[in-house]
Parts: C-alpha cells; sequence; structure tokens
C-alpha cells in the first residue's frame, strides 16, 4: 500500500482503533476484560511499532531517528503493558514517562529541523519559554497550595518538567505550522498524539485511576502511540533540513536532559524557588541547544558562502584568464583576418591572417590605414561605414582590395565595435574573403541563365527577357527556328555529333547577332532569337548566310544543315509570352510542311492548320491498325523500248475516303517516331510482292523502296531483314533500297558498314534526288552504289533552264564513268524524254508513262505491255 493510499484510510484507522477499544472496556465481562484489553493494547501497540519500524527504513539522516525515537517508545510501552499485566515491579511504571521523554526528544528535533526556515525567530521560542515557566510556576503554587501533602505523594519534579517540556513543544508546533505550510498535518498528529500521551500519563499518575477509569487512560494512551506512530505517512520530506547534523549530537543532549530532569527530581515538593529554578535550567538547557543548532546552521551557512564566493572568485579569475587566452588565440590564430583599427581607419593591431593575405608584415601594418588597400571606387562608402558604426551598431561592407602582389581580391569585412565603458574606442573588422565565391555566384548564375551546350541563354532567360520587353510594352519580333534533319543526324553520326552541331551553331548565332537582338536555346534544336525591331526579312537573310548556310566540317564530314523558322510580332500576334511561343510555333510548322529551308509569318488561319496537323498525329497512331496504309507502284520504263524494267514502292494514306500526301503525312512520322512502324510496313509489303510476283506470272526485275535514315540505323534492321529473305525467299537482286543523298553523303564508318552489311544480303542500294543535297561526291567512290536518280526537281526544269541540263548531263556522265546505273524521275513531257534519252539516261519514272496505282492496277497494266 502507498503513502498516498494510506493516508486516505488513517482516519477510519484512527476511529476504529478508539471506538472498538471503548467497546471492549465497555461491554466485555468483567473476567475477561483485563486479558482482552491487554491483547487488544499491545497489538495496537505492535501495529504502531510495525508503522514506526517501517518509516526507519523509508527515512535517513535525522527523519530516521525520529522515527527510530517513536520505536523505541512504544517499546517502552509495550514493556509497560506486560509489566502491569504480569504484576511487575513498580519500576515498569516508569516506562510510560521514559517513553513520553523519547517522544518530546522527537520534537526537539522536529522543532530543530525546522530552524531552517528563514523567517524562524528565536525570540519567538524565548517568549514561548517564559509563558510556559510562568504557567508551570503558577500551576505549582496553585496545587501546592491547596493540596500539598497529597500531590507530594504522587508527583515528583520529572512530571513537572514533563509538563513544562510538553507546553512548550506545544507552542512550537503551533508556531511552526503558522509560518510554514510544508508538513503540517505530520507535526499535527505529532503534537496530538504527544499531548495525548503526556497528559494521559500525568493524570493516570496524579488520580490514580482504577477499573474502567484506568483502562480508559490506557485507551488513549494507545491512540495516542497510534497516531504518532502512523504520521509518518503525511511526512512531506525524506532528507534533513539540517544534512550536516549528527545523531550523536541528539544523543548526548537526550542524554544530559534526562539526567538532569533525574537529578532535579522531588524538588517540586521541597521549595517553589527550587522547582521554578530547575525548570528555568531546564528551557536554558533547550535553548542553549537550539541555539548551538542555530549557530551551527549561521556557522555552516557563512562557511558556505565564504567557500562558495572562494569557488566562485576563483572560477571567475580563471574564467576571465581563460576569456583573455582565448580571444587571443582567437585574434592571433583565426584562419580569417582580424584587424584592429581607430575610427579614422588606423590599423592599431592585426592578427597573422591579416598580414600574411596583404603581403605585409605586421609591423608595417600597424599604423597604416585601412583605406590605403581598398581601391578607390569603394573608399567613400567604407568612410561612411566608419562614420556610423559610432552608433554601436555593427556594420557589414563588401569591397574591393589590392594586395602587395598587384592581385585584387574581394573582401566582406564585418565591423563590430569596440566598445569601453559605453563608448566606442575603435572598431573590430573580421575579413571574409568572397573572391571565389563571387566567381562562383557569377557561374551559377551564368548556368542558371545560359544553355550548358551551346552557351546562349536558356529557356528560363529568354522567358524573363521576353516578359520584361512585354511589361515594359516595347515592340520586338521573334524567330523561332527548328533544324531541318537534325534527327537523321542523330541517327546516322550518333548524339554527340549532334551535340557538337549545336554548338557550332550556337557560336554562329552569338557572332551573327547585332547589339539589339539575342538568342537563346529552347531545347533539343529549337532556337530562338528576338530582335527589338522589325526588319524580319534582314534579320531571316542574315541568320541563313551565317549560321545555316553555310556547311558545318566535323569529324571528317562535310555537313549542310537548314532550318525551317516562324517568326511573330508584339503586339500583333500575342499579347503574352505563352500566346507569342505558340503563335511561333505554329509558324514554324507550317514552314516544315512547305518544304525545309523555308520561313513563315504567323499568320491567324494556322491555326487551323494546327488542328489538322494534330488530326493527323492522331491518325497515324491507328492507321496501320485500320488499314488506311496502302501500297501503290509505279513504273520504271525503258524510254527506247516503252518496256517495263522496274518499280518503285510508294505509301498512300487513305483516311475517310480522303488520300492524305505523303508531303503532309511522311514529315509527322518522321517527328514523331511512326515512321519506323510505317518503313517496317513497306518492307514487309515489298518482300510479300516480290515473293507472289516470282511465284506467278510477273516477272519484275527490280522493285525499289525507300529507306528512311532512321531504319537504316535502326539497331534490329540486318536481323529483320534476314528473317524476312527466310520467311519470302526472293532474289535479293530484284530489291533496291533508295537511301536520301543526305545520308550517303556523311562519310562516317557507321553508314559504311550498315550499307556493306545490306551489300551482304544481295541488296542493291540506290541514291535518291541525287544533286538536291550538299556532297562532296567522295562517297560515290567509296560506298558501293548502284544507282543514281535524277530528281524531279532537275527533269521539269530542263525545257526551260540551260544550267539544269548541264547539270543533268554531267550527272549521267559521271555515273556511266562510274558503272552506276540511272533512272530519271518526274519525266512527263516529250522533250524531257528525248533529252534525257539523248545524254544517255533510257530508264525513267514519270507521268508521262504510269502514275502511282494500286497493285490490283499496275498488274493490269504490266499484263498490256508485256503481251
Amino acid at each position: 500500500m502507498t503513502n498516498h493510499s494510506l493516508r486516505q484510510t488513517v482516519p477510519a484507522l484512527l476511529v476504529g482503533t478508539f471506538f472498538l477499544g471503548l467497546l471492549l472496556i465497555l461491554f466485555t465481562p468483567y473476567a475477561l476484560r483485563e486479558t482482552s484489553l491487554f491483547v487488544y493494547f499491545t497489538a495496537v501497540t505492535l501495529i504502531a511499532t510495525i508503522f514506526s519500524a517501517t518509516a526507519v527504513f523509508q527515512n535517513q539522516g535525522m527523519r530516521r531517528y525520529i522515527h527510530l525515537l517513536i520505536s523505541a517508545g512504544n517499546v517502552c510501552f509495550i514493556a509497560y503493558l506486560v509489566g502491569h499485566h504480569f504484576g511487575a515491579s513498580t519500576a515498569i511504571n516508569h516506562m510510560p514517562f521514559i517513553q513520553n521523554f523519547f517522544y518530546l526528544i522527537m520534537s526537539l528535533i522536529v522543532i530543530t529541523q525546522s530552524i531552517e526556515i528563514r523567517t524562524l525567530k528565536l525570540r519567538t521560542f524565548d517568549i514561548f519559554a517564559l509563558f510556559s515557566f510562568l504557567l508551570i510556576g503558577a500551576l505549582h503554587l496553585f496545587v501546592y497550595s491547596n493540596d500539598g501533602a497529597r500531590y507530594a505523594a504522587h508527583l515528583n519534579g520529572f512530571e513537572e518538567q514533563m509538563v513544562l517540556i510538553s507546553l512548550y513543544m506545544m507552542l512550537g508546533f503551533l508556531y511552526l505550522n503558522r509560518i510554514t505550510s510544508v508538513g503540517q498535518t505530520f507535526r499535527v498528529l505529532l503534537l496530538i498524539g504527544i499531548l495525548g500521551f503526556t497528559t494521559a500519563s500525568i493524570l493516570n499518575q496524579l488520580l490514580i485511576f482504577n477499573g474502567i477509569g484506568h483502562e480508559l487512560v490506557h485507551l488513549l494512551q494507545v491512540s495516542s502511540i497510534f497516531i504518532i506512530s502512523i504520521s509518518y505517512v503525511f511526512d512531506e520530506s525524506r532528507e534533513d533540513a539540517l544534512v550536516y547534523d549528527s545523531v550523536f549530537d541528539y544523543v548526548v543532549y537526550s542524554a544530559i536532559v534526562m539526567l538532569f530532569m533525574l537529578a532535579s527530581d522531588r524538588l517540586l515538593g521541597t521549595s517553589v524557588l527550587d522547582s521554578m529554578t530547575a525548570n528555568a535550567v531546564l528551557l536554558l538547557l533547550i535553548r542553549q541547544f537550539v541555539v548551538a543548532k542555530q549557530n551551527a546552521l549561521i556557522s555552516h551557512r557563512l562557511h558556505t558562502v565564504n567557500t562558495d564566493l572562494e569557488v566562485a572568485v576563483t572560477t571567475k579569475a580563471h574564467e576571465l584568464e581563460v576569456r583573455e587566452q582565448q580571444y587571443r588565440s582567437l585574434f592571433a590564430y583565426h584562419a580569417e583576418p582580424i584587424f584592429l583599427f581607430d575610427l579614422h581607419g588606423e590599423v592599431l593591431s592585426v592578427n597573422e591572417a591579416g598580414s600574411s593575405v596583404l603581403g605585409h608584415d605586421t609591423e608595417t601594418l600597424i599604423g597604416s590605414n585601412i583605406l590605403d588597400i581598398i581601391e578607390q571606387k569603394d573608399r567613400s562608402a567604407y568612410a561612411t561605414v566608419l562614420h556610423d558604426l559610432t552608433n554601436g551598431r555593427p556594420r557589414t561592407l563588401d569591397v574591393d582590395v589590392v594586395t602587395e602582389d598587384g592581385a585584387k581580391r574581394v573582401w566582406q569585412l564585418m565591423n563590430i565595435p569596440m566598445i569601453i565603458d559605453g563608448e566606442v574606442e575603435g572598431i573590430y573588422a573580421i575579413v571574409k574573403d568572397i573572391t571565389q565565391m563571387i566567381v562562383q555566384q557569377e557561374q551559377i548564375y551564368y548556368q542558371a541563365n545560359h544553355d550548358s551546350l551551346t552557351g546562349l541563354h536558356n529557356r528560363y532567360a529568354l522567358q524573363e527577357q521576353i516578359e520584361r520587353l512585354i511589361a515594359e510594352g516595347r515592340p520586338f519580333s521573334l524567330m523561332f527556328s527548328d533544324l531541318d534533319g537534325f534527327k537523321e543526324i542523330n541517327d546516322q553520326f550518333g548524339h554527340h555529333m549532334g551535340d557538337e552541331l549545336l554548338q557550332h551553331i550556337g557560336k554562329r548565332l552569338r557572332g551573327a547577332l547585332l547589339p539589339n537582338e539575342y538568342a537563346g536555346r529552347l531545347g533539343g534544336d529549337e532556337f530562338i532569337v528576338v530582335a527589338e525591331h522589325d526588319d524580319d526579312e534582314m534579320l531571316v537573310e542574315r541568320l541563313r548566310r551565317s549560321v545555316y548556310r553555310p556547311p558545318y566540317f566535323m569529324g571528317g564530314t562535310l555537313v549542310e544543315i537548314h532550318a525551317s523558322i516562324g517568326i511573330v510580332r508584339y503586339p500583333e500576334h500575342g499579347s503574352t509570352l505563352k500566346h507569342l511561343l505558340s503563335n511561333a510555333d505554329l509558324a514554324m510548322y507550317k514552314a516544315k510542311d512547305k518544304g525545309r529551308n523555308e520561313t513563315v509569318l504567323f499568320a491567324p488561319e494556322l491555326r487551323a492548320h494546327k488542328e489538322e496537323r494534330k488530326l493527323l498525329m492522331e491518325g497515324l497512331d491507328t492507321a496501320l491498325e485500320k488499314g488506311e496504309i496502302s501500297l501503290y507502284l509505279q513504273p520504271q520504263v525503258d524510254a527506247s523500248t516503252k518496256a517495263i524494267i522496274g518499280a518503285e514502292a510508294l505509301m498512300r494514306w487513305q483516311r475517310d475516303g480522303v488520300f492524305i500526301p505523303p508531303s503532309q503525312f511522311i514529315p509527322i512520322a518522321e517527328e514523331t517516331g511512326h515512321i519506323h512502324d510505317l518503313g517496317r510496313w513497306m518492307i514487309h509489303e515489298t518482300f510479300q510482292l516480290m515473293y507472289a510476283f516470282e511465284q506467278g506470272d510477273i516477272d519484275l526485275p527490280k522493285l525499289s523502296v525507300n529507306l528512311s535514315v532512321r531504319q537504316l540505323f535502326d539497331e534490329h534492321l540486318i536481323e529483320y531483314l534476314t528473317t524476312l529473305f527466310e520467311r519470302f525467299p526472293i532474289e535479293p537482286g530484284r530489291l533496291n533500297f533508295e537511301l536520301t543523298e543526305t545520308v550517303a553523303a556523311h562519310q562516317s564508318d557507321r553508314v559504311l558498314t550498315r550499307i556493306l552489311e545490306l551489300k551482304a544480303l544481295g541488296i542493291k542500294l540506290s541514291i535518291d534526288d541525287f544533286g538536291t543535297g550538299y556532297s562532296s561526291l567522295a562517297y560515290l567512290v567509296r560506298y558501293p552504289i548502284d544507282e543514281l536518280k535524277i530528281p524531279r526537281e532537275f527533269t521539269m526544269q530542263l525545257e526551260e533552264n540551260r544550267e539544269y541540263q548541264t547539270v543533268t548531263a554531267t550527272i549521267v556522265a559521271m555515273a556511266r564513268q562510274l558503272g552506276m546505273a540511272l533512272v530519271a524521275e518526274g519525266v512527263e513531257t516529250e522533250y524531257q524524254e528525248n533529252f534525257l534519252r539523248k545524254i544517255g539516261c533510257d530508264s525513267m519514272q514519270g507521268y508521262r508513262y504510269a502514275k502511282p496505282m494500286p497493285l490490283d492496277e499496275f498488274v493490269i497494266y504490266y499484263m498490256k505491255q508485256t503481251m
């Protein structure tokens, strides 16, 4: 059971103990009463002794001694009960007084342990002693003047002094409970128990009760013992107030008081003066002990204060010394330069780091002025800081300084006023060299606003600049350019070559811009040029002439690149950055649809083109699944005999009954990646068709099909072709792959490797649209090309342009010299046919002979031609 739960049961225990004993006294038969009460009183006292013994083990120091005295008193009373019950000698009757003596000594301990309380005054206890002395003296005179002989026969000075001490202690307890709330219940219970026990003992000795009266006195004594013993559960302290106190002091003092009281025995009956003298001496003994304890406390406190003060002074002095050493170490050995100078900037002291960073020794710097090492542009600002520091607030300023070797550095000076007696007497300047940090900040700013690959402004810097122009209401033109064929370059040469090309373009762009123009890269191969003027034609021509038209020499190869350009103007074509970029994007894609290397100025009707383009992109997702893609064939004929010598397989897309021109959907397919699936479908259909021709009655010598750049560099192409040859065992020499000149013209090992792999399969190769791109012609010797195709653009100009006649004749002559076959595309007139035959080109393809047609029409056409 815890003390808290035990406290709640104490009232019931006390009331139950008293009334149970009262019932035994009143209602127990006379023959059994003495034995029953002896057992009951002994049992209650033993229980009380168990409580007090428990408190002995739960406490320490003087608290333990208090409860040890209570336990000793309880043992005395048990001895008294046993001796009285079994008729022991009359000496056993003194046991209650010895017990009472233990209780009073315990009370004295409680009082002396309370002198720690600051509000406790010794003079108050002197008044209590005087009051007790006078009251007992008056009582002595009154009793002995009325019936002195009777009382003298039963009482002695010991009992009188016990009453004196009890009264004195009662007043002390009441006073303690008034000035402090801690332990009030504990002291009240002790007071009630001690007064109850003392009163019962005196009355029993004075009136000599017999029968029920005597048992009632014993019941009062037992109840008082139980109250005293169980009071520990209300004690709120488990440690001594006087921690240095010792039990030995109280043992010695208790022995002295007991000896004195025994020595003064019987004085009450001899003389009033002797009795009062003995009482006064007893009170003086008690006071002397209390004073001794108070003096010991004061001495202890003085010693503690002196010790603490000495320790504090020593510690403070040591701390000051340590702080001074720390300050000296901090100043002298700090990694950052630290200067101490007066309010005019004259250096009073400097640490080693400060002299080292400036390249001067300490003696040279002391006496110089801090302003001398600061660059002229920052001196005025720093002089202002020196003046403002007189208000006592620190200031920080970044300044440029020049060291002894002439190096320029950026210092961040943290200026801290040195205040002595409330006045600013000097300034500490802690230097932080932020030169590298400034450089890094500039690098971070550059990286945050520039494209890491090209060095041009990045998307965020462009947006910020354009939005600034819009906010200021300044008109400008925005040119949105996208490189033509950039994906093919990446596929053919690899992304590292594409990155190198973008770097060259960025360099050319920076060199081609005027002061009121600036360029940036949005990402990929998309560039933006912003011009604060409206001369769009001049800007486009300058950029094409300086940036896009000249070829690029990279990795031993000349690479020609063009750009499709869309142009918008602010504020005509949009009031926000989002609208301007969206409209520029529309114009750029319109330029791509018109053909490569085109420029388009935005117009509102382009939005409808955007929707059309979006529908085409969505339609490509399911075109193959829906069977909208079909294969058409256009015959190739010998002009002299009109015999069919081959055909070209062409892709057609019919959506909702409407044919979509290849010029519209092929660029979109290349851009979105659909070209991969479409190209594989074309190759598969070509193999299947050739196999069907060989198994039937159609002897078609050659069937040509276009191979896109993405297909050419597909890592699974050769594996796929091998699988088709196994499934459709056709004669490889009848299959002809047409490559664009842009791919063939780049003399890379990757191109050569793939061409050799195709030739190893027995497939023939043609160069489609030969002469339309920029080429060194060296690839015609290096690569095993079988055929050149004269482009439609050349054929259409033969009747009107002699230059094209010359170029075409040169192509034919060169092909003859290299042993290559020739096919002229786009032949529509008799003049074109005759000219081509005259210069040596007999293989032709065009509307003069047949338009592209579905398979069934081609079969009918072929059968008619061979009949």
